[in-house]
């Protein structure tokens, strides 16, 4: 593992890095979904939020990062046959490895299972860069769907994306670990805004309430600014829209809960501003391996 990391120091250094960095400006917004815990609906949630933005004319791409749990392709209704392992292996095309999914939705699965791609040659690191030029030439945003918790994948994903969208729901549990993780971030010396969701509220206010006192505590213990997205109600069709393998927000389109889905798709697309694009995060992922091994 030494060998490896001493391979990307010399690869990308620091000072390459931030030119690199300099000349990467685009429109592609990388957005990464995250939770605390476990079974609070943040697939689900990125599936059909990925929907909206497409019904908005929005061009939209999905990574299931989830390593050994992905399921994204269940919820989007398609079977993909190679991941970005593949990919990056020269096993298949960039347009091999996309699939498309609902309402142009493009899903791009994640390595399962498969950490070959760590030990990083040359030839990688541009395989990696040329990938992620392709990708935001493409696309408006790009998901990045991650498991659940707090592990160092995970945390270096979140670093790496340019926003950060984290699920939680109203159970004491999730509220915790949702804190858990923000403290681990904010240990990371990560500086951007993080925006909450509210997943499966049964009641408003309470959810206001936590919402409150969350952003309260945030601010006031680790000095980073908590934004509430968007509080999405509770609704027993969101379960049969999985089971039918369907996006909720398509075939219970008038529920409450897609349409507060599709409120935060439109406020998040009324931003306007420079983005570092696909590319910079594939980047800064290979930096932050440099930095863990």
């Amino acid at each position: 593992m030494a060998n490896q990391a001493a391979k990307l120091k010399e690869i990308v250094n620091e000072k390459n890095r931030e030119a690199i960095l300099k000349g990467m400006n685009s429109n592609a917004r990388t957005i990464a979904v995250a939770s605390g815990k476990g079974g609070v609906g943040k697939s689900t949630f990125t599936a059909n939020f990925a929907y909206q933005l497409s019904k908005i004319g929005k061009k939209v791409l999905v990574i299931d990062s989830d390593i050994g749990m992905a399921n994204l392709d269940i919820l989007l209704g398609v079977q993909p046959s190679y991941d970005l392992g593949h990919l990056l292996r020269g096993e298949c095309s960039l347009e091999d490895a996309l699939v498309e999914g609902p309402a142009g939705i493009k899903l791009l699965s994640g390595i399962t299972g498969d950490d070959s791609f760590i030990n990083v040659q040359n030839k990688t690191v541009h395989k990696l860069m040329n990938i992620g030029a392709e990708l935001e030439k493409d696309f408006d945003f790009v998901l990045i769907d991650l498991g659940a918790g707090a592990s160092q994948n995970i945390i270096s994903t979140i670093l790496a994306a340019e926003e950060l969208i984290m699920i939680l729901t109203t159970e004491p549990t999730s509220i915790m670990d949702s804190y858990s993780l923000i403290k681990i971030l904010s240990n990371h010396d990560y500086k951007r805004s993080v925006n909450i969701l509210i997943n499966q509220s049964e009641k408003k206010s309470q959810a206001d309430k936590i919402s409150k006192r969350m952003k309260k505590t945030v601010a006031r213990y680790l000095e980073l600014e908590l934004d509430v997205l968007g509080i999405i109600a509770y609704d027993r069709n969101m379960s049969k829209a999985v089971h039918k393998q369907e996006l909720f927000c398509e075939i219970y389109k008038n529920s409450d809960a897609a349409k507060e889905i599709e409120r935060i798709a439109y406020q998040l697309t009324g931003e306007k501003k420079q983005r570092a694009g696909i590319k910079s995060y594939f980047f800064k992922m290979l930096g932050f391996l440099k930095k863990n091994n």
